[in-house]
């Protein structure tokens, strides 16, 4: 297994900037820090007909919310993903991954709804938990005065945004009528328990940048203060009981990132319990590699995978094949 040569010309670039390593940065500090990541390897802002800025009732108020319409869509009800944004739950924001929402709309041909949930350490778990589960909801239950069908939405999101869409996906599989009709898990992280810390991709890549064991275990410190919450299915949806009856899934996972192995347990995990799974494997990919859509020709791919994904839950059968599948 080799490193995407791409990759490593990213790597070899952060490597030259002058200043300290993110894990010794403060929560602020590491916020203005990940900012510059999508301006600087994001590139191009796809055109969008309309970015509009929204809210849902939270239990601590007023959730944000941004919809992302593309071009070329007509007046009827549209297909949807729910998007949340990856950062270890203490960072990203709305605009860190502006782009990726933008790039995932056109490419989707679908309308996104980027949630802004509430991050540690000001609001440690189980706030981000509690904000995706509401918004999430009330995303599906006013889907027709947002432009959307309600019977096409899906929901995705990139690390900590891949673990709160698996929770999501948990909790709103009771609801009556029309649920979440996909998830996509792009390098979740699944599993925050003690076990979990000793996976071998954790040791493996335990000094790959972008994502270091000292940075990723200050996040999940400041996330979970409370050792025994980590081993909540809301922190770790690894460890949820059930996981049958839920929505189709596409697992994406890089081979140089340290939540590898518990996305492809995850992925096992589902189909073990008889769900639809899609598992594409990024063998040079790091983890963040959705983020440098500027620099990685595999996130082209990604996007594609997703969009063809999407399309067959939500309509189209025959354009993505089941089963696991492997990327470069």
């Amino acid at each position: 297994m080799s490193m995407d040569p791409q990759v490593k010309r990213v790597l070899a670039e952060m490597a030259k900037t002058d200043g300290p390593s993110i894990d010794e940065l403060t929560p602020a500090e590491m916020r203005l820090f990940y900012a510059t990541v999508g301006e600087q390897l994001g590139g191009e802002a796809r055109n969008m007909a309309e970015v509009k800025n929204l809210s849902a009732p939270g239990p601590a108020g007023a959730i944000p919310l941004r919809l992302y319409r593309p071009l070329d869509l007509d007046s009827t009800p549209q297909p949807g993903l729910i998007y949340l944004h990856g950062g270890g739950w203490v960072i990203g924001s709305l605009d860190t991954h502006d782009k990726v929402c933008r790039r995932l709309a056109e490419t989707c041909g679908c309308i996104i709804v980027a949630v802004d949930y509430r991050l540690a350490p000001e609001h440690p778990f189980p706030a981000g938990p509690e904000d995706v589960i509401a918004s999430s909801r009330w995303i599906l239950q006013n889907a027709e005065t947002l432009g959307l069908d309600p019977a096409r939405i899906g929901i995705a999101g990139d690390s900590a945004g891949g673990s709160l869409s698996a929770v999501a996906s948990l909790a709103n599989r009771e609801m009556s009528g029309p649920g979440l009709c996909c998830q996509v898990l792009i390098y979740p992280s699944t599993d925050n328990s003690a076990e979990g810390e000793q996976r071998l991709s954790r040791v493996e890549q335990a000094q790959t940048p972008p994502l270091n064991a000292n940075a990723m275990q200050k996040m999940v410190k400041s996330y979970l203060p409370f050792a025994a919450d980590a081993n909540d299915w809301q922190a770790s949806p690894l460890l949820a009981n059930d996981h049958s009856g839920l929505p189709p899934a596409l697992v994406i996972t890089g081979g140089f990132d340290p939540l590898r192995d518990e996305g492809i347990a995850y992925a096992h995990r589902l189909i073990n319990a008889g769900v639809e799974v899609l598992h594409r494997h990024y063998a040079g990919q790091v983890h963040g590699f959705i983020e440098m859509g500027g620099a990685l020709d595999a996130v082209g791919d990604a996007m594609q995978v997703i969009a063809a994904w999407f399309s067959r839950c939500h309509g189209d059968k025959q354009s993505t094949p089941s089963g696991k599948a492997s990327g470069n």
